[in-house]
Order: C-alpha cells, then structure tokens, then sequence
C-alpha cells in the first residue's frame, strides 16, 4: 500500500530521552505535495504514475493490433505475425517500479510493463492465487516513462534488464533494475531529492494534459 510522503530536508526533530538514557530521535515529516503547472491543482501524497496500456503494443502496426494483441489490467501476450519464423509471440505483465524519495515515508511509484519469458508468464499466471513472494524472474523494461525516455546512452537504453519479485497475493510484482549507467537505474539505487520528485510530476501532469 502507498502511504503518504513527505518532503526531502523538512523534518522537525524532537528530541526525547529512552528508559535507558539513550538520545531517541523523532522525527515529524511535511506531507508531500506539489502542484500542476497546467491546471493549478495541488495533489498530495508520494508521486504515482502508470502506463494502463503495454508500450510493446505501439509496435504493432494498427491494423495487426485486433489479431495480435491481447491485454487487460495485468497481462500482455502479442502474437508473433503468422509464417515470420523469425519472431517469437511476446509476454509482459504489469508491475511496479519503486524511486526512494530522500526524507520520505513513500516512494516515487511508477507503474510499468515488464517482458516475461512464456515459461515465467504462464507460470506467474497459473500461481496468482497463491503467494509469490519467493519468485523472482527475468524480464526487460521499455522505458517510455517521462523524463526517463529522453536518456539514450546506447542502443540498448530504451530497454532495461531487471528483476522481477512477484510479491504477496494481492499486490503487484516489484521491478529492480540490473546495474547500468542509465539514470532511471542510478535513481532508483541512490533515490531523488524532494525537488526532483516534484519535477518529474510536474513533467508527467504536462504530458497527461498534452492533446492526445
């Protein structure tokens, strides 16, 4: 569950001393919010964004999409074009990605898509019901996020390699990304700040508004 955030450098600390004498810190947190540069409303709690359709499926040319594509809220499969030996069907499942926000209870939450082998796809979807905790699985990361997608370090930037940890019944899998230099990977090991977090928001509510 996500609970509210707070802002990066403004902590009240009260000071309070333990049964064993020892200094306790505790520390009372700003909620975090920020405001749309295009309508002006103020949105409060951590950052949360999502792509509700996979980005794989802009690749499919739009008058393939009926016959090949099928998705809902979680799942993906797209189906390879019939008689290309060459191409191989396509699996994806919804999950989300986690930035650390610095001096926040919540972090920055980014609700993307993720490639799954058909073994892992089929299996992640056979034990749904059950509590996947234990499973963790290979996937790749498209990175359509906004701010994220203007970052092209090499050819192989606009795709991520990552691990996928199903989690408790109930909940979305978590993505960690491998090792890279791409910005997204060196946000989510290191975290933002506060007025990175607000700008990066600020960004997506500007695209949300952009005429589709």
């Amino acid at each position: 569950m996500i609970k509210r955030a707070v802002a990066d450098g403004a902590l009240d600390v009260l000071h309070n001393i333990s049964r064993e004498g020892t200094l306790v810190l505790w520390k009372r947190r700003k909620t975090f919010r920020y405001t749309c540069a295009c309508c002006g409303d103020e949105f409060t709690g951590a950052p949360s964004f999502a792509s509700l359709t996979p980005p794989l499926v802009n690749d499919v040319p739009e008058d393939e999409r009926e016959g090949r594509v099928l998705f809902n809220s979680d799942l993906c499969r797209i189906r390879a074009r019939m008689n290309e030996r060459s191409e191989e069907d396509i699996y994806a499942i919804r999950a989300t990605l986690l930035i650390p926000i610095h001096g926040s209870d919540e972090p920055f939450s980014w609700g993307v898509w993720v490639t799954q082998s058909e073994q892992d796809f089929y299996r992640y979807l056979e034990t749904g019901e059950e509590d996947q905790s234990s499973e963790v699985s290979f996937g790749w990361l498209p990175v359509t996020m906004t701010y994220y997608q203007d970052f092209a370090l090499d050819d192989f930037s606009a795709t991520l390699a990552c691990s996928v940890n199903w989690g408790p019944q109930g909940f979305r899998p978590t993505v960690t990304l491998h090792k890279c230099e791409h910005p997204l990977y060196l946000d989510q090991a290191n975290g933002i700040n506060w007025d990175k977090a607000v700008m990066i928001a600020q960004e997506c509510m500007k695209a949300a508004h952009k005429p589709q």
